[in-house]
C-alpha cells in the first residue's frame, strides 16, 4: 500500500473516532470464545481419539481372537480382506436351507481324560425360520474308529485324533456324525470347561429354570426346583452332573440338561444387554481366544453371529437318542482295553432310524422315533409316528441280587420279598463286604439296565450307580443292591 493510501485510511479512522466519541456510541465487543467453550472442544476431540484408538483395538482383538481360535490360519491383513469383500457371502449349508454345526465340548488342559469328548451335539439352523434345533450323541455310543480297523466309544475318537495330529479330532468326530447322522457337517466348535465358565461369568449368569430338582451325590451339589441365575462353577456342575439319582439320573437326562443349558446361554450372548455392554463383548473375546476352537474363518464367524442374533432360542427343539421301548438305542456290553465296558448301539444293527430321525429335527414330532424308514415307492409311506420295540425284542425285567450291609437281621429277605412282588427274579441274598454301610446303593454294571436300577433306587430312596464297587464280590444278577442303615429305617 503506498504512502498516500496508508495515510488516507489513518485520516478516515481518526475521522470515525471523533464522530463515535461526539456522539457518545460505543465500539461494538470484539468476539471472544470462553474458556468453558473451548474446554469442551478440546473434550469431544479427546473422546473422538479415544473412541477410534478403543475400536481400532477392539476391532483388533476381535481379528486377533478370530485368527487364534480358527483352525483355518490366515494373516491379520488376509481376515480383514475376507471381512471387507466377503461380507455378502453366504455361510456354508446357508443356500441349501440348513447350517449343521458340531459342537464339542471336552475337559481340556488339567482335566483327567482332557480330549474325551465330554459332549457331542449337533446343532441346525434354519435360516428362513430362524429355528433351532439340537440333537445329542451319547459318549457311549460304539463305533468304529474313521480310517482304523478297530472299535470304541464315540467320545474317544475324538481323543483319538487329537493323539495322532492337534485338531484332527474334531475332524475326524466330524466324520462319524456324518455316517451316524446323515447331515452334512458344515463347521466344528470345541470348547473346554475353563471357557465356558468365563463365557457364563462374562454375560452375567445365565438363568436355568430347573423343573425336578435334584442332587449330584458324588460331588455333593443340590439343584434345588427353580428358576436360578448360575455362575460360571454352577453352570459347569450342571451340566457335568452324572451321579443323580431318581428321574433325573443317566446320561440321557444329562444330554437334556446340556441342551438346556446352551438355549439359555445363547439367549443371554445374544440379548440386547450383553450387545451393548462392552466389557461382556470384551470378556467373551477374551474367553474364546484362548479355549475355543473352530474350522469358520472370520469372515465366517461374522456371518454366523449376524444370523445367531435373530435365532429363536426360546423355542429350541431337542433330540436326544436313547434307549428304551420307544428309543433308538440298545445297551450292550463290550471288551474295550481288555475290561468290560458298557456301550450303546443302534437297536437296528445301523444308522437308519437316527438318520431318519435327524433328517425330521424340525419336525412337530421331533420328540418322537422315526420307525418307518421305507422309500418313497414303498407302501405304507415314512411315518413320524412310532412303533415300540416288538415285545421279542423288548428285555425281561432284570435279575436281582441283595446283600444286607447292617447288621439288622433279616433285612435283605424282607426287601427281596417286596421285589419279588413286583415280578423280578432274585438270583441271590447275602451279606455285604460290610456291616457298616449307611447309604443303600443299587448298582447296575451294563447299561442296559441303567432305568431299572434308578426306578428300584427311587423305590428305596436310595442312588444309583453304573461303576461296581471294588469291595464287592462280583454278582451273576443283573442289578446289585446293597442295603445301607436307611433301608433299616
Amino acid at each position: 500500500m503506498s504512502d498516500k493510501n496508508s495515510e488516507n485510511l489513518n485520516a478516515e479512522k481518526r475521522a470515525l473516532a471523533q464522530v463515535r466519541q461526539r456522539h457518545n456510541i460505543a465500539m461494538p465487543p470484539r468476539k471472544k470464545h470462553s474458556t468453558r467453550f473451548r474446554a469442551l472442544r478440546l473434550l469431544s476431540l479427546l473422546i473422538f481419539i479415544g473412541g477410534l484408538f478403543i475400536a481400532g483395538i477392539f476391532g483388533y482383538k476381535i481379528l486377533a481372537a478370530g485368527n487364534n481360535i480358527s483352525t483355518v490360519k490366515q494373516s491379520i491383513l488376509g481376515q480383514l480382506s475376507d471381512l471387507l469383500f466377503k461380507s455378502g457371502n453366504e455361510l456354508q449349508g446357508e443356500h441349501e436351507g440348513q447350517i449343521n454345526i458340531l459342537l464339542i465340548a471336552v475337559g481340556g488342559e488339567g482335566h483327567s481324560g482332557e480330549n474325551l469328548a465330554d459332549t457331542i451335539m449337533v446343532a441346525s439352523i434354519q435360516k428362513d425360520t430362524n429355528k433351532v434345533s439340537l440333537l445329542s450323541i451319547p459318549r457311549d455310543f460304539y463305533v468304529k474308529v474313521p480310517g482304523q480297523e478297530f472299535y470304541s466309544k464315540i467320545n474317544a475318537v475324538h481323543a483319538y485324533g487329537e493323539s495322532q495330529k492337534k485338531n484332527n479330532g474334531p475332524e475326524l468326530l466330524e466324520k462319524k456324525v456324518e455316517e451316524i447322522t446323515g447331515l452334512s457337517i458344515h463347521y466344528f466348535a470345541r470348547i473346554d470347561f475353563t471357557a465356558f465358565k468365563k463365557i457364563v461369568e462374562a454375560v452375567g449368569g445365565v438363568n436355568v429354570h430347573i423343573q425336578n430338582g435334584f442332587t449330584d451325590y458324588f460331588h455333593k451339589i443340590a439343584f434345588p426346583t427353580g428358576t436360578e441365575t448360575m455362575n460360571g462353577d454352577r453352570a459347569l456342575a450342571y451340566v457335568r452332573a452324572r451321579y443323580v439319582e431318581g428321574s433325573e439320573g443317566g446320561d440321557f437326562k444329562r444330554a437334556s440338561r446340556q441342551q438346556q443349558m446352551l438355549g439359555a446361554m445363547l439367549h443371554k450372548v445374544f440379548s440386547v444387554n450383553t450387545a451393548l455392554d462392552f466389557s461382556a463383548i470384551n470378556g467373551i473375546i477374551n474367553s474364546i481366544s484362548e479355549d475355543i476352537r473352530t474350522s469358520m474363518q472370520t469372515w465366517e464367524m461374522k456371518r454366523f453371529f449376524e444370523i445367531a442374533r435373530q435365532l429363536d432360542t426360546n423355542s429350541i427343539k431337542s433330540v436326544v437318542l436313547t434307549t428304551g421301548p420307544r428309543g433308538v438305542l440298545v445297551g450292550d456290553t463290550v471288551v474295550l482295553g481288555g475290561e468290560p465296558a458298557s456301550i450303546l448301539k443302534p437297536r437296528t444293527g445301523d444308522y437308519s432310524e437316527i438318520q431318519a430321525l435327524a433328517k425330521n429335527m424340525f419336525s412337530s414330532e421331533v420328540g418322537k422315533i422315526i420307525n418307518d424308514t421305507a422309500t418313497e415307492n414303498s407302501s405304507p409311506k415314512p411315518s413320524l409316528l412310532p412303533s415300540p420295540t416288538p415285545k421279542s425284542e423288548q428285555a425281561e425285567k432284570p435279575t436281582l441280587e441283595v446283600r444286607n450291609g447292617t447288621a439288622v437281621n433279616g433285612l435283605a429277605k424282607k426287601i427281596t420279598d417286596e421285589f419279588t412282588k413286583k415280578g423280578y427274579k432274585i438270583l441271590a441274598t447275602g451279606n455285604a463286604s460290610a456291616k457298616n454301610i449307611k447309604k443303600t446303593k443299587v448298582y447296575a454294571p451294563k447299561v442296559t439296565h441303567a432305568d431299572d436300577a434308578q426306578a428300584i433306587a427311587s423305590a428305596l430312596k436310595a442312588t444309583s450307580e453304573t461303576d461296581f464297587p471294588a469291595a464287592e464280590a462280583k454278582t451273576t444278577a443283573d442289578i446289585l443292591i446293597v442295603l445301607g442303615a436307611d433301608a433299616a429305617n
